[in-house]
């Protein structure tokens, strides 16, 4: 398609990535020079809480959210609005019972969390999978939105891929964790002013708020604001949007190096309580905000649907065709809210940018060289900020290549960081977790998970979910004015095998279920291998969370365990807390 652009939306486009990389520049030169590894990863643990709460939240608002989430309101109805009741419940349990744990250790990677309640082992088949689905993701988020404004707004994909990945990686290499939040917080605003532009618009040209709901009603996308049906096939009813939302959360924004990272640099843990529970409260916000955006769009185009009609070729191409329909013509707006989607992807890929380089340098580089002064390990891992950009670039090559099947294979890869949460889990909760137990674990989430990927890839789901889409008032009038599109745009036959039903559960649920496997079969193992009355296991009270330990305590005294709770830091108790790895503090028989 011809480049819609013109020379005053290149300048507004310009001017807001300026300014983010403006910042980078800023905390590289200016205020600490970011010359030890502490304030490069953990911004000297010296942040506020609200910088720290709005990088929570954004750095999850992808390209692919951005985009994603307002096609799925738009074609399938806004039934996802109920995943900001699981943000705000998630955000609760992470910043009472998970969040205590990790920044009282004083961690910078919290994979170090499962090598000291563990094994080495155990941190870096987590650190695996992280990098894993990272890569994985990471190539799509930097894609997906290149494609979208590529197709309908002319701007060149290479352009769009280059242009987001060397802003990000320029200022996430050079400024550190504090150049990464707060671009965020800036680029928070911007994403927020688009989103409401873009609403509120569609509002006044539909007709009011009236005349919104009025043909959302005829299109029976009202119907779906509180889907109760209990089918687990039903992608957005409530229970997998509620319930598999808060597994999201834990697996996402609690076990995930890229989002935890950011409450370690709060200047209290005070600090990072709030932070969790304001971010993911205002996580949830920005969710509504873009259902509520594709909600009013579908009303917008109600009886001339664009995909239907042959204007555009994907559901997530909504939002760009409506930004070049309505606003080509006025300078400057058009760059701003491309600026929005660019803001929401520079977010996201800034974020994993800095998480790998941290668990690179903290579970390889220290433990390679560990001698190495902090200033050159500070330098090196600027260096490795910058090769990983460079990664995170061809992966979006990659997406490109592979095509539309790369894209259905991320939606649903963040499952496979259920099984670190599973075990992460078992090291929080159950005291008598063990390695064993924690290693299989790992190995059957991941197993689980992998197979339900594979089947969802092998088995679609079938067409025709969703309200009905019309074509009716489209000026080319086509013969088939009521029509249930897919989100696959590819023709797909209803398996006959009962045995695909399995594979169409709400992908919602997908990291519920290798989060539990993970951790039911970590429990089982090690309830079955470890000596419960050997009479001299301990466990590191900061090893556990914190919610809990009263508990425990009466548990062991009840039933007579011999195991008990230890502070370590308490020098009258303090245990042998050195293994042939150093780290360990925990003696659970582990066998290994």
């Amino acid at each position: 398609m011809e480049n819609v652009l013109g020379i005053t939306d290149y300048i507004v486009l310009l001017a807001v990535l300026s300014v983010s990389a403006w910042i980078g520049v800023y905390y590289a030169t200016f205020a600490g020079k970011q010359k030890s590894s502490n304030e490069y990863f953990l911004a000297d643990r010296s942040m506020h809480w609200f910088p720290v709460g709005v990088s929570i939240a954004v750095s999850v608002i992808s390209g692919i959210a951005f985009l994603g989430v307002s096609s799925l309101s738009y074609y399938k109805g806004p039934g996802w609005w109920v995943s900001a009741l699981s943000r705000i419940t998630g955000g609760l349990i992470v910043a009472t019972m998970i969040t205590p744990v990790f920044y009282n250790l004083k961690i910078t990677s919290i994979y170090e969390y499962l090598e000291r309640r563990f094994h080495p082992v155990v941190r870096y088949m987590a650190v695996a999978i992280h990098i894993l689905t990272t890569f994985l993701v990471l190539g799509v988020i930097l894609y997906a939105p290149a494609l979208a404004l590529n197709a309908v707004a002319g701007l060149s994909m290479s352009v769009s891929i280059l242009t987001v990945g060397i802003i990000c990686t320029f200022y996430s290499t050079i400024g550190g964790i504090k150049a990464v939040i707060w671009n965020d917080l800036f680029q928070s605003f911007i994403m927020m002013l688009g989103i409401l532009v873009v609403t509120i618009t569609a509002v006044v040209k539909t007709g009011g708020v009236s005349e919104v709901w009025s043909r959302a009603k005829e299109g029976k996308r009202t119907d779906l604001l509180l889907d109760i049906r209990p089918d687990p096939t039903v992608p957005l009813s409530v229970w997998p949007t509620l319930i598999g939302g808060v597994f999201f959360v834990l697996s996402y924004n609690a076990f995930n190096q890229n989002q935890a990272q950011r409450f370690l640099t709060c200047d209290s843990l005070r600090s990072a309580k709030l932070a969790v529970i304001f971010g993911l409260f205002v996580q949830g916000l920005f969710e509504v905000a873009v259902v509520v955006m594709g909600f009013v769009l579908f009303s917008f185009y109600y009886g001339c649907d664009p995909l239907r009609d042959g204007k555009i070729t994907l559901p997530d191409q909504i939002v760009p065709y409506f930004l070049v329909e309505v606003f080509a013509g006025v300078p400057g707006v058009t760059g701003f809210l491309i600026s929005a989607i660019f803001c929401s992807t520079l977010s996201t890929v800034s974020t994993a940018i800095n998480g790998l380089t941290t668990v690179t340098g903290e579970g390889l580089v220290k433990r390679l060289w560990p001698t190495l002064s902090d200033g050159r390990y500070t330098t090196i891992m600027k260096g490795v900020a910058l090769v990983y950009g460079v990664l995170l670039m061809l992966m979006a090559w990659v997406a490109a290549a592979a095509g539309k099947s790369l894209i259905v294979i991320a939606q649903r890869i963040v499952a496979l960081l259920g099984p670190v949460s599973g075990v992460v889990l078992l090291g929080m909760f159950v005291p008598r977790g063990n390695t064993k137990g924690a290693i299989l674990g790992i190995v059957t989430g991941l197993a689980i998970g992998i197979w339900l990927l594979v089947g969802s890839i092998a088995y679609p789901p079938p067409q025709g979910f969703g309200p009905p889409i019309s074509t009716e008032f489209c000026p080319s009038n086509q013969t088939d004015p009521i029509y249930h599109e897919s989100l696959e745009t590819t023709p797909v036959t209803i398996p006959r095998d009962t045995r695909a039903w399995i594979y169409r559960i709400s992908f919602l649920y997908q990291g519920l279920v290798t989060t539990l496997s993970a951790f039911l079969m970590g429990l089982i193992v090690s309830f079955a291998t470890s000596n419960q009355f050997a009479g001299n296991d301990s466990i590191a009270i900061e090893l556990l969370s914190p919610v809990l330990i009263p508990v425990y305590r009466n548990l062991f005294d009840t039933w007579k365990y011999k195991m008990h709770l230890v502070n370590t830091n308490d020098k009258d108790t303090q245990v042998n807390d050195t293994d042939k790895y150093g780290d360990s503090i925990i003696d659970q028989n582990t066998g290994i």
